[in-house]
C-alpha cells in the first residue's frame, strides 16, 4: 500500500424530490480580501479601527488576516446583533521598517494585491505561498512595478512566487500592465493608486493605468472600482477597460464596510435549483451586485431558469437544463466548471469559450474538467481556451478535486441527481466555503463519508499499513497518541523531535533553534526521517513543521498512512502557553499565524483526519485504530 492510495471522500445522495428552501451563503471572498486591504490603507487616528462586516471565514480569508498581522496591522474578530465583523487597527504607512515574510497560503489575490501594496509601504517584504500558489504567475504585475522603479527579485523560478520587494515609495503618472492573464494585476495597481505620487505636481493630475489589450474577467475590475468608491476613492475606466484613471489627492476614508454574500458560492445552489427543478432563495444577495459570478445567473436564465429579486433576496426557480450552443465565460470563468457539469446533463452540444485563465488557476481547470467528465461517461473536447461538451446521461463516479475548491463544489452539483457520486478530498472547499457540505446536507442531499477502495477507514483485515505517521500542530498530542496507539497495536512508537535532539548533541529543540538555526534543525529532520525509512511497522510522531519539509515528508510517507491530529488554536494555547521549550511560541501572533498557515499543508498531506479537542490520547488512539482496522488491535 502506498501513501498516495488513501484519500478521504464524501458520498452524495440525490434530492428525492425538488425542494423549495433558502440558503445563506458566506461573505464574498473577493470583497473580503479587498476590504481588509483597503481597511489597512485608511488614514485615521491611532486606535480608531475600520470595521469590516461579514468577513469570509475561510482559508483565503485567514491568509489575508495573517499577512496583515505579520505587518503589524492588528485585527480582532467580534460580533454584534448576530453579525460577525473584523476590526482592523493600524495603517500601512506606519508599519516598522523591517523584514517581513508574507505567506498567502493558496490565495492568489492576497499575494498579488500585497505585492503591489509592498511597493508603497516601509520594509522589505518576501511574498510566497504553498506549492500550488507558487505555480501561479505574477510576471505581468512584477514587470509593471519594475518599470516604475520598484526593486523586486524572484527567489526561485522566474515569473512566479516567492518574490522579494524592496521599496516604499512610487512616483508616476502613467502605468502599463497586461491584464490578459489575470484582472488581479490591474486591481492591485488600482488599489494602491492613491499612494502613488503623480510625477508632475500640478492641480488635477491623475494616475493613469493603461492596458495593451482588453483584460479578462472585467466584472472583477468593476468590483474593485465599486469597493474603492465605497472606501472614498473614485476611479473610472474607458476604452473598453483598457484605460483607468484615478485622480490624485484622494484618500481612503471609510470606517465601516459590509461584505456582500458571495455570488460564487451562491452559484452552486442556483445550479442545483436549475438541474433539479427546485426553487432556492439566495438570502441577502442583491440583484444589483457587480460580483463577476452574477453573470452565471444570466447564463442560467438562457436555460429557462427563473430569477427574481424579492425583498433583497434572489429566488431561483429551476426548470431543468438544456444545451447552450455557445457561451463565453471570459467575465465569470470561476463558474465554468459548474456550467460544464450542468450541460453534461443536457442532450446536445455546448461550447464554453473564454477560459484561457483557467489554465493557470489552482489546477489546470480545463484539463481537470475534461478528465472528470470523461469518468462520468461524457464526451469532452478540450481546447486551449475552450471546452466542448456533448451532453447526455452522466454516470456517478469518484471525482478528483486536484486541490481545487471549485472542482469539489462544481461536481457536487451532479450529486443532487446522481446516486453514489463521490468527491475526493472534500476539505478543499475550506479555501472559500468551509460550511459548504453542511449547507448541502441542509438542502436535502445525503452527505456521508467514504474512502478509496482498500484504504483508510475500510482497510481489509489482512492489510495493515507499514507505518503510521502522525502529523499536526504542536500541542495536538502526537507523542502521547503515538505511545498509546503503539501499546494497543504492539508496535514501536518513535518521537522524531526526541531523535533530532539526541542526534544534535543539544539539550532541546529550543537550543537547536537558538544555537544552530531553523535550517539546521530541518536538515536534521530530513536525516532522522531517512533513518526511519527502512524500519517497518513504526508509529511516528512528527514535529509540527515536518509536512512542510518536502525531503523529510517524502521519505516518511513511503508505505505509510498519514494521520492528521487536528486541533483548534484555543486548545493549542491552553495546552502550551506555559511550555518554555517551544521556540515558535515565543511570539503569540506569529505562532497563531503559523498555525493557520499550516492547516492546509496538513489537510493536503493527510490520508485520515482525527479531531483531538476534548479527547484523551487513549481515546484518539482508539479512534485511529478502529478507523484503520489495524491488526493486533485490542482496546483496553
Amino acid at each position: 500500500m502506498t501513501a498516495s492510495a488513501t484519500h478521504r471522500a464524501l458520498r452524495l445522495s440525490p434530492l428525492p424530490l425538488p425542494v423549495q428552501t433558502s440558503v445563506t451563503v458566506p461573505g464574498s471572498k473577493s470583497y473580503t480580501i479587498r476590504a481588509l486591504i483597503l481597511a489597512a490603507l485608511v488614514d485615521r487616528p491611532e486606535g480608531q479601527p475600520v470595521r469590516v462586516w461579514n468577513v469570509l471565514r475561510s482559508d483565503d480569508g485567514q491568509a489575508i488576516l495573517d499577512c496583515l498581522n505579520t505587518l503589524g496591522i492588528r485585527t480582532e474578530w467580534g460580533a454584534q446583533d448576530g453579525q460577525s465583523y473584523v476590526d482592523v487597527f493600524g495603517q500601512v504607512r506606519h508599519i516598522a521598517d523591517a523584514d517581513y515574510t508574507l505567506h498567502a497560503n493558496l490565495s492568489a489575490a492576497t499575494l498579488r494585491f500585497l505585492l503591489a501594496v509592498s511597493a508603497v509601504i516601509p520594509g522589505r517584504q518576501t511574498l510566497l505561498g504553498h506549492e500550488g500558489l507558487n505555480r501561479r504567475p505574477v510576471r505581468d504585475l512584477v514587470d509593471a512595478l519594475r518599470a516604475l522603479g520598484v526593486s523586486i527579485d524572484y527567489l526561485d523560478q522566474e515569473g512566479y512566487p516567492p518574490v522579494r520587494v524592496n521599496s516604499s515609495r512610487l512616483q508616476a503618472s502613467e502605468l502599463t500592465v497586461s491584464g490578459s492573464t489575470s484582472s488581479q494585476y490591474i486591481s492591485a495597481l488600482l488599489m494602491i493608486a492613491p499612494f502613488i505620487e503623480p510625477a508632475l505636481e500640478a492641480s488635477g493630475r491623475s494616475v493613469v493605468i493603461r492596458l495593451p489589450e482588453a483584460p479578462v474577467s472585467k466584472p472583477y475590475l468593476d468590483m474593485t472600482l465599486a469597493i474603492m468608491r465605497a472606501f472614498g476613492v473614485e476611479a473610472t475606466h474607458a476604452a473598453d477597460y483598457q484605460m483607468f484613471t484615478v485622480p490624485a489627492g484622494q484618500a481612503y476614508t471609510a470606517l465601516s464596510y459590509a461584505v456582500e454574500p458571495d455570488a460564487s458560492s451562491a452559484a452552486y445552489f442556483a445550479a442545483i435549483a436549475t438541474l433539479t427543478g427546485s426553487t432556492i432563495t439566495l438570502n441577502n444577495l442583491p440583484m444589483t451586485s457587480v460580483q463577476a459570478d452574477m453573470r452565471f445567473l444570466q447564463i442560467l436564465e438562457r436555460m429557462g431558469t427563473g430569477i427574481q429579486a424579492v425583498d433583497g433576496d434572489l429566488v431561483i426557480e429551476g426548470h431543468g437544463v438544456k444545451p447552450l450552443s455557445l457561451v463565453n465565460m471570459c467575465d465569470c470563468p470561476d463558474q465554468a466548471q459548474a456550467l460544464a457539469v450542468l450541460v453534461a446533463f443536457a442532450e446536445g452540444v455546448t461550447r464554453i469559450e473564454g477560459l484561457q485563465s483557467l489554465r493557470v488557476k489552482e489546477t489546470d481547470r480545463i484539463a481537470a474538467v475534461e478528465t472528470e467528465l470523461k469518468k462520468m461517461g461524457i464526451r469532452v473536447e478540450a481546447e486551449a481556451d475552450a471546452l466542448v461538451i456533448h451532453g447526455g446521461q452522466p454516470q456517478a463516479a469518484r471525482i478528483a478535486t486536484y486541490g481545487d475548491h471549485r472542482m469539489g463544489m462544481a461536481f457536487a452539483v451532479a450529486g443532487a441527481v446522481l446516486a453514489g457520486l463521490e468527491i475526493e478530498d472534500p476539505a478543499v472547499v475550506n479555501k472559500t466555503y468551509p460550511g459548504f457540505w453542511q449547507d448541502l446536507s441542509a438542502l436535502g442531499l445525503g452527505v456521508s463519508e467514504s474512502v478509496l477502495p482498500g484504504c483508510s477507514e475500510t482497510l481489509d483485515d489482512a492489510v495493515s499499513p507499514q507505518k503510521i505517521v502522525l502529523i499536526g500542530f504542536m500541542g495536538a498530542g502526537k507523542s502521547s497518541v503515538a505511545r498509546s496507539l503503539a501499546q494497543r497495536c504492539k508496535r514501536q512508537a518513535v518521537d522524531m523531535d526526541a531523535l533530532i535532539v539526541r542526534q544534535s548533541g543539544r539539550q532541546s529543540v529550543t537550543e537547536i533553534f537558538d544555537t544552530d538555526g531553523e535550517a539546521h534543525f530541518r536538515a536534521l529532520e530530513a536525516q532522522v526521517a531517512q533513518g526511519l525509512a527502512s524500519t517497518p511497522e513504526l508509529i511516528i510522531a512528527t514535529g509540527g513543521g515536518v509536512p512542510a519539509n518536502r525531503e523529510a515528508m517524502s521519505t516518511l510517507t513511503a508505505e505509510a498512512v498519514v494521520v492528521w491530529l487536528r486541533v483548534s488554536w484555543d486548545t493549542v494555547w491552553a495546552r502550551l502557553q506555559h511550555d518554555a521549550d517551544r521556540p515558535l511560541l515565543r511570539n503569540l501572533e506569529q505562532a497563531r499565524a503559523l498555525f493557520h498557515q499550516r492547516q492546509s499543508v496538513y489537510q493536503q498531506t493527510a490520508h485520515l483526519q482525527v479531531d483531538t479537542d476534548g479527547k484523551t490520547p487513549s481515546a484518539v488512539a482508539d479512534e485511529i485504530a478502529c478507523r484503520l482496522n489495524l491488526r493486533q488491535y485490542s482496546p483496553v
